[in-house]
Formats: C-alpha cells, structure tokens, sequence
C-alpha cells in the first residue's frame, strides 16, 4: 500500500463539514475512476505531556493506493487538470489557506 499524505490548514473562515463534503466528492471521484482505494481526514490534537516537534498543520488528509503505479496516475489524472476532476479539485484547494499544505507518500516496508 501507498499512501499521499496531505497537510494543510483550512481558511479562518470555512468550517469542517464544508469541506468533508468537497474532499468526498473528490476522493469519490478519485476512487469510482480506479485511482485511490480509500482516504481519511483527521485533525491534529496536541497531547498533554512533554512537547515534541510537529507540523504546523491542523488537518491531514491520506489518501491510499493500491502501490506506487496507481499514486503516479492518480497525480497524473489529477495534473491534467481536464473535467471533471478540475472542478473538483479547485472546490476543495479553496478552502485550503494558501501556502499552507505538505505533501509526502510514504509505501509499506515489508
């Protein structure tokens, strides 16, 4: 399994449940196409106890594919930037403050 994970903050303004709705309708998308098998959002909780580093961001986003060949056409579909997954994707980049996001892909050791 690989997974795209995708940090980020939201804009001051847009709540949680406006964009779970513009993520489910992109991974969706994504997932009836062939590319991601699933996803999950989570929000980063800061633990009591001694501090240690971590991102800036408050919201992640992994998205899981089956290996390393179904990420790379998944950003291939994706960078083409045609419809619909265009729409989509600028639906949800909206809400995203700007400058703030990370990406990473990580694979199973096995």
């Amino acid at each position: 399994m690989v997974i795209l994970h995708a940090l980020f903050d939201l804009k001051p303004d847009v709540s949680e449940g406006d964009f779970k709705k513009l993520l489910e309708d992109f991974c969706g998308h994504l997932q009836t196409e062939g590319y991601v098998i699933g996803w999950r959002w989570m929000r980063q909780i800061v633990p009591k106890g001694p501090a240690f580093p971590r991102p800036p961001q408050t919201h992640f986003v992994a998205f899981e594919f089956l290996d390393e060949v179904a990420d790379e056409r998944c950003y291939e579909y994706v960078a083409r930037d045609e419809e619909p997954i265009r729409s989509l994707h600028r639906a949800m980049n909206s809400k995203v403050e700007r400058g703030s996001a990370m990406f990473f892909v990580c694979s199973e050791v096995r």
